[in-house]
């Protein structure tokens, strides 16, 4: 039996919507396989952690995670309504980072953690923005 036209269409059309609104979306996969803190935009490293230049900060009480350079010149600080502890998590928040010229911020993000390790670090991502960025929970 042969469906018409008009049906096969609207099937497809609403498979590929049903497909693409997926809670968290697929990450970009050179931002998860990265072993660092950083912060990618649109498939763009946009900050690098390096331990010799840098350094990381945590605020349990405020949910708040900081990487900074010595100098403070350029940092991206994230700001979420819980402390992640698994993959699959989703946490709702907002995200402040430098550019050359400018203070960058986006709010009302939720991030879906996409990864985890053993160290404390968790990879975050924003579907929406396509914003990646790893934190480390240190206690």
């Amino acid at each position: 039996m042969r469906l018409p036209a008009r049906i096969t269409i609207f099937a497809a059309l609403l498979g590929c919507l049903i497909l693409s609104s997926c809670e968290g979306g697929k990450a970009d996969p050179e931002f998860v396989n990265t072993t660092d803190c950083n912060l990618r935009v649109k498939g763009q490293v946009v900050f690098k952690y390096d331990p010799l230049t840098c350094q990381t900060a945590f605020n349990r009480r405020k949910c708040e995670f900081r990487v900074h350079t010595d100098n403070m010149s350029d940092y991206y600080c994230v700001n979420l309504n819980l402390v992640p502890t698994a993959e699959g998590q989703k946490a709702k928040g907002s995200i402040t980072w430098t550019n050359r010229s400018d203070v960058v911020t986006r709010s009302d993000l939720t991030f879906h953690v996409k990864k985890a390790d053993r160290s404390g670090r968790f990879w975050l991502w924003n579907r929406k923005e396509q914003i990646g960025v790893v934190i480390h929970v240190q206690e």
